[in-house]
């Protein structure tokens, strides 16, 4: 029988594409890396939290059905609350779920669902990004759906320097992720 490959190189051929191809190294991580991405559970309890740690805050309001919201959340925002750099140091990340039914309360204690609100904001469309300060005013301009995935790290650096301004913060990051990282490895 002639083979291309022996059978044991044929195995290992395999095992080298299994383990090294990107697309099916990031499917291995997909479910760990949803439950980083914390869900929203108290406005008024984030809001707290965003004026003592003087940061802003990133709502990513999204749906189940949408899968630029899935893109978005395995490609952009999982990779940069893994990367240990952002939530909570640079800004407060978190994922406002429009289909949940359960109500949280909002800025000021009072109950209201995630749908009601996000309609209320014009967030019914997702993904939408917002960056708000600690009383939920919009301290940077919104991001609606995906334009080029690729850039979508550095538009968001954009709008959080823009909201460090706005909140009168001197604070400011570098441009890019990877500058961002570069920045800290040298602190």
């Amino acid at each position: 029988m002639n083979a291309l490959f022996p059978p044991p190189l044929l195995l290992l051929v395999i095992f080298s594409v299994f383990s090294w191809h990107p697309a099916l190294a990031q499917s291995n991580l997909s479910a760990p890396q949803k439950a980083q991405f914390k869900e929203v559970t108290d406005l008024q309890s984030l809001g707290k939290q965003s004026q003592q740690k003087q940061l802003p805050i990133l709502l990513m309001f999204s749906a189940e059905s949408c899968e630029y919201c899935k893109l978005l959340i395995e490609e952009v925002l999982n990779p940069m609350i893994l990367s240990g750099l952002y939530d909570e140091k640079v800004v407060i990340m978190r994922h406002v779920g429009i289909d949940e039914p359960k109500p949280i309360p909002d800025w000021n204690g009072r109950a209201i669902k995630k749908s009601q609100w996000a309609y209320q904001l014009n967030a019914d469309l997702t993904p939408t990004v917002l960056f708000v300060d600690a009383s939920g005013k919009e301290v940077a301009p919104r991001i609606v759906g995906i334009s080029e995935i690729t850039l979508y790290s550095g538009l968001i650096h954009q709008r959080l320097n823009t909201a460090y301004q706005t909140m009168g913060l001197t604070k400011r990051i570098p441009a890019t992720p990877e500058l961002l990282d570069l920045q800290t490895r040298t602190q």
